[in-house]
């Protein structure tokens, strides 16, 4: 595939996973009533803005969190311009990508609202979840599994991967607290999933940390989210991007190893490691494979 088209794809994927990222972390730190003290406290705004990697403090307050980082369209990290790069660029894939996830992208641009109140904050983004997993469903549903379905999945899954890791590792997430715990499951919309599990009965720490890191069959916890980034990656990733590459690779297998003389600091040390892991890939693919092909604005 040429490389304008794999970034493109890649873009798309990255954008609609970082909708839905965004959406769910809004909801629960920001939007939901049981958080609302959360949600006007400025740490708290801080730290989920470091997590989404918005730019700059902000202002503090639940309005302005979720006007910037879900409408403000000169903020990189906020929905609504995740939804207008999505767009822009599966425009530009459109020769390659399914005609209905443009379709999809397309709508869900010129439906993206430039108001929503903090009482109606709940509905927006729940729509947003929505018409994330509508771009999603058509590209699984659809796609042959060939480099289109790679580099959309591979976005997607770095994107997950990296902001998970992120919120993992933030001062969001007390590590020896069973409650910042089950928000951090609430957050990664991974709730249902751990309660069904048959071991994951407990929100105790160890039992939430071992299923968000190492749980291998959920699409939310980090080793799934690494495995298949790296299936993605043997596939598509040029030598110019093997060392990245790898030493992601040694950051997901420290996911495996528990520290059992730091219990409670490893999450935070083994998330840390592999959300700049993720970063760096991210970076060198940009830097070295898609930047040459992306047209001029």
């Amino acid at each position: 595939m040429l490389s304008r088209l794999a970034g493109s794809v890649f873009r798309v994927g990255t954008a609609v996973e970082r909708a839905d990222v965004v959406a769910r972390m809004l909801e629960v730190y920001v939007v939901r009533p049981d958080v609302v003290a959360a949600g006007e406290d400025p740490a708290v705004a801080s730290a989920l803005r470091a997590v989404l990697g918005a730019q700059g403090p902000g202002r503090a307050g639940r309005a302005a969190t979720i006007e910037s980082l879900a409408l403000d369209r000169h903020e990189p990290a906020s929905v609504a311009s995740a939804v207008a790069v999505a767009r822009d660029d599966a425009r530009r894939a459109r020769e390659v990508v399914p005609t209905e996830l443009w379709d999809c992208l397309d709508v869900t641009r010129s439906r993206m609202p430039r108001k929503v109140s903090v009482e109606r904050a709940h509905e927006f983004l729940a729509w947003v979840r929505e018409r994330s997993a509508l771009a999603v469903g058509v590209v699984e549903g659809d796609a042959s599994r060939d480099e289109v379905w790679e580099f959309f999945t591979l976005g997607r899954s770095l994107l997950r991967c990296g902001a998970t890791a992120r919120l993992l590792a933030s001062d969001l997430v007390d590590t020896t607290a069973p409650h910042s715990w089950a928000t951090a499951l609430r957050a990664c919309g991974a709730v249902e999933a751990f309660r069904r599990g048959r071991d994951h009965r407990a929100t105790d720490p160890a039992s939430v940390a071992g299923f968000l890191l190492r749980d291998g069959h959920s699409p939310r916890s980090l080793a799934f989210l690494a495995q298949r980034a790296d299936d993605c990656l043997a596939d598509v990733a040029p030598a110019c991007v093997a060392d990245e590459v790898e030493a992601f690779r040694r950051a997901r297998a420290a996911l495996e190893h528990p520290d059992a003389e730091q219990p409670d600091a490893w999450p935070r040390t083994v998330t840390a490691r592999l959300a700049a892991a993720v970063d760096a890939v991210v970076a060198a693919l940009d830097e070295r494979v898609f930047a040459a092909a992306v047209p001029a604005r």
